[in-house]
């Protein structure tokens, strides 16, 4: 077995667990959603932790083209597919008890803390293309610029409490994430 394919059959673990995650909660939202209060900005950061995972699952592929893979490496990978699942695991509601229906709610007391998780994947995110760069990846240091960019619905969503920020920054988000992958991403050789 390659290093290459070593390394995506365990990140593959992670990231099945994160996603399992994100259809759980999205199928018992469906079951119950005559019980539900539903909250779009909460569904839209939903749909932002299953395109992290999409994006981050495809930027995977510029890591076949090392011969080796260093421990640095492995390990930063390592960490953020564990980040990631964190992500998914935190946006996504238990449904133990009734409070958990009420999605508004939810998105007012847990917000903060799946989009810091989000802010904390994109820093990290960073730092996984700097040591992949270093190790020969030719555009990983190039996507640090929308990654930047994709830093700031983010932090006006942890910043700004008003209805309207809480709709467009993770609907801003969801079309940074898609043009991520279109651009860097629009197929895979």
């Amino acid at each position: 077995m390659q290093p290459f394919e070593l390394l995506t059959l365990f990140v593959s673990f992670v990231y099945t667990l994160a996603l399992t995650h994100l259809l759980f909660a999205s199928a018992r939202m469906i079951r119950y959603r005559r019980r539900i209060v539903f909250s779009w900005p909460h569904a839209l950061w939903m749909v932002n932790a299953l395109l992290v995972q999409f994006d981050d699952w495809l930027s995977l592929s510029d890591l076949r083209t090392l011969k080796t893979l260093s421990l640095g490496i492995i390990a930063i990978n390592f960490s953020i597919v564990i980040i990631q699942y964190l992500v998914c695991a935190l946006v996504s509601p238990d449904f133990d008890g009734a409070d958990d229906y009420d999605l508004r709610r939810f998105h007012e007391e847990q917000g903060p803390t799946y989009i810091t998780a989000f802010l904390v994947v994109m820093l990290y995110s960073i730092a996984v293309n700097i040591t992949v760069a270093d190790a020969g990846v030719a555009n990983a240091v190039g996507q640090n610029w929308l990654v930047l960019l994709i830093l700031v619905p983010i932090i006006a969503a942890l910043w700004v409490k008003k209805r309207w920020v809480q709709l467009l920054a993770p609907a801003v988000l969801i079309a940074l994430q898609i043009a991520y992958a279109v651009i860097y991403y629009p197929v895979l050789r």
